[in-house]
């Protein structure tokens, strides 16, 4: 099964024939937890124990909806589509982004330059809008393709390629302010 496409693993476990559902799905559990912890760390302002109950969330909603799966489109597109809707779905929650702010009041200053700076990036990051910060996150954290953006976003390359633009423009904005502009 190691030479298995996502596709053909999640076909195998949906239909579950002769027991080879079971293993199609921890293959696909064994090559997507890591990325999709990642994610959801990054995603959820460096949580880890929340981008944990995200990820097996996110394992329960495929074994769940495993008969939604599209067999003509990429697995890859489809788990990182459910991630980051149920990250847009957390962002639209007042209180978590109040309780981060609170968290970021109340922060000591770190004296390192260069841990100073890694800081102050991931807080424009996090304060960018939340598809701004899907976008940099997916493409320069996750390194993932500009095509494979646009199959998780559910839009085409261009468009994407243009959020990307404004989005990485506006993150560049926001940390010269928090740098120079105080």
């Amino acid at each position: 099964m190691i030479s298995f496409t996502d596709e053909q693993l999640m076909e195998l476990f949906r239909i579950n024939k002769d027991g080879q559902g079971d293993p199609a799905f921890d293959h696909l559990y064994n090559r997507y937890a890591k990325r999709m912890l990642n994610f959801f760390y990054y995603s959820l302002q460096n949580d880890y124990k929340k981008a944990q109950d995200f990820l097996h969330d996110l394992f329960l909603k495929i074994i769940e909806n495993k008969a939604r799966f599209d067999r003509s489109k990429q697995f890859q597109s489809w788990i990182y589509r459910m991630a980051y809707n149920m990250c847009k779905n957390e962002y639209r929650s007042l209180s978590i982004k109040k309780k981060y702010q609170d968290h970021v009041l109340y922060t000591e200053e770190i004296s390192d330059t260069g841990q100073k700076i890694d800081r102050d990036l991931q807080l424009c990051i996090h304060s960018l809008e939340q598809e701004q910060r899907a976008l940099i996150i997916l493409r320069f954290k996750m390194n993932l393709s500009v095509k494979d953006i646009a199959g998780i976003m559910d839009c085409p390359e261009g468009t994407v390629k243009s959020r990307l633009f404004y989005a990485t423009r506006e993150l560049s904005r926001m940390y010269k302010l928090e740098n120079h502009g105080k």
